[in-house]
């Protein structure tokens, strides 16, 4: 999946967020990662992106 190392195991674990800036359409999404750069989060798509704490609006 990813070449580093992630938790899943954190407090924001599977809360919706929003993206302030649309990913391929996609805005809505869930938090499903966290790394030492920020959150991996999941499209409706099934598609998986990292995004910065600050791209993210957590609901």
């Amino acid at each position: 999946m990813y070449d580093y190392d992630y938790r899943e195991d954190f407090e924001d674990y599977g809360k919706h967020c929003w993206l302030l800036t649309p990913w391929k359409g996609y805005r809505s999404a869930t938090i499903v990662g966290l790394t030492d750069k920020g959150y991996i989060v999941q499209v409706s798509s099934g598609a998986e992106i990292v995004v910065y704490p600050d791209e993210i609006e957590i609901d």
